[in-house]
């Protein structure tokens, strides 16, 4: 083990073999996509295309005030939801912009330099003193440190760290990035970076995706069994307006049925209106989380 710390040459040699230490799985979206995104939420998409029809077919007598209310409701759906989602984006890339500021002590060429926390590599020793936050993964190499791991564990209760002395590595000698040290002095040699540590698998993990718990997915199959509900319910309010507007209205008669079924506008109106009681239905009655 080099106690003197790296040279430039093994710095730039350890980058390249192990990366660098950057934390990096937030995708980006700009403003646009995310609005295109919420447009193709399968509730906005029917909406969109009653609105369509209603503009396009039924140009010269259309519901002024409800084609507008359609408009309205998708606009405020889409662009509220895109400037929730685009706000909390931007948060997240503050806190990581704050959090890639950090300096951090390590010993290179025998001699003690303050780098940025991105600037960590494999091999390098860092020098740790109580209220550091600890910059990437590795070993205490010297001194002994109690650290506040809450950040990984929940442990509200600091555990102690001793330096490995060339025997087995225990979890008492590592130490991960993330964490802080409580109180003591030390030294750590860095074994991992970026996404290689604990804390970046922990954070691809989380963003891939969300952890179930029991209690959610019991609620996920309620939900799944209220959506068929809902869906059949539409479905069934659907062909019930429909008949009875075509049919009963019509005294089934089959001569004014067929007139009622080719009168385009008049269907038009009552396809949109049947369109309408569905969607509602569907909203009301199936959790968000199982459309489609």
């Amino acid at each position: 083990m080099n106690r003197k710390g790296l040279s430039l040459e093994e710095v730039i040699k350890s980058r390249k073999e192990h990366g660098e230490n950057v934390i990096e799985v937030h995708k980006k979206n700009k403003f646009l996509s995310l609005l295109i995104e919420s447009l193709g939420d399968p509730i906005i998409k029917i909406l969109l295309i009653a609105l369509a029809i209603k503009i396009v077919f039924l140009f010269q007598d259309f519901d002024f005030y409800e084609t507008i209310g359609i408009f309205i409701a998708v606009f405020l759906a889409t662009f509220i939801s895109t400037i929730s989602e685009y706000g909390s984006e931007r948060a997240f890339e503050k806190l990581g912009e704050e959090a890639s500021k950090i300096n951090v002590r390590v010993l290179r060429n025998n001699k003690i330099e303050v780098i940025n926390i991105n600037e960590v590599v494999v091999g390098d020793i860092v020098i740790l003193e109580m209220g550091d936050k600890i910059p990437a993964d590795g070993i205490l190499i010297e001194g002994n440190v109690t650290v506040d791991e809450s950040l990984l564990n929940g442990e509200p209760k600091e555990s102690k760290k001793y330096p490995y002395l060339n025997g087995k590595k225990t979890e008492r000698n590592y130490l991960y990035r993330g964490t802080t040290i409580y109180s003591g002095v030390g030294r750590m040699l860095v074994t991992s970076v970026g996404m290689n540590t604990l804390y970046g698998h922990l954070a691809l993990e989380l963003h891939e995706q969300e952890p179930t718990s029991p209690l959610k997915s019991r609620l996920t199959d309620l939900a799944k069994v209220i959506s068929r509900i809902g869906y059949i319910g539409a479905i069934l309010v659907t062909i019930a307006y429909l008949f009875s507007k075509i049919v009963i209205e019509n005294n089934y008669d089959i001569s004014l049925i067929k007139a009622t079924i080719t009168n385009f506008p008049l269907m038009m109106n009552y396809l949109i209106y049947a369109l309408t009681l569905s969607v509602t239905i569907i909203v009301v009655a199936v959790p968000d989380d199982c459309f489609f």
